[in-house]
């Protein structure tokens, strides 16, 4: 099952990175990279559910799994925006909005896909798990 397309994924990505350059240079500050552990953490989860044998219920597992990274960076984003608003950094603010959005929106579109279909197909298929 495929949710969402690989190029719009990375497109916007793409468009998240450039935000937080423009962001960081109204901070006047140069952004650096750090590997956030939480992130690896939920990533090791999502990757957990491919053990799941092919269908439905390995698709819902995948979906969830995606919904909690949506939601990590959702707390990541809003708390940014609060911020920049809060010191008056209208522009970061708007730029950090504009993100937050499009991950609301991520995660809309994985819920109503869980809602709508997966999860319903996933609920009358036996629920098997191969060994580890």
């Amino acid at each position: 099952m495929t949710i969402f397309a690989v190029d719009t994924f990375a497109t916007e990505t793409e468009g998240h990175v450039e935000r937080l350059d423009q962001v960081f240079a109204e901070l006047g500050q140069e952004p650096r990279k750090k590997a956030c552990e939480a992130m690896k953490g939920l990533i090791k989860e999502g990757e957990e559910q491919m053990e799941i044998e092919a269908g439905p219920v390995r698709d819902a597992a995948l979906i969830g799994a995606a919904n909690r990274v949506e939601h990590y960076e959702m707390a990541g984003y809003g708390t940014a925006r609060t911020l920049a608003t809060g010191l008056g950094l209208t522009k970061s603010a708007s730029l950090l909005e504009q993100t937050l959005k499009e991950e609301k929106q991520a995660d809309a579109k994985l819920t109503q896909i869980a809602e709508q279909t997966v999860n319903d197909e996933a609920m009358r298929r036996p629920k098997t798990r191969t060994a580890r």
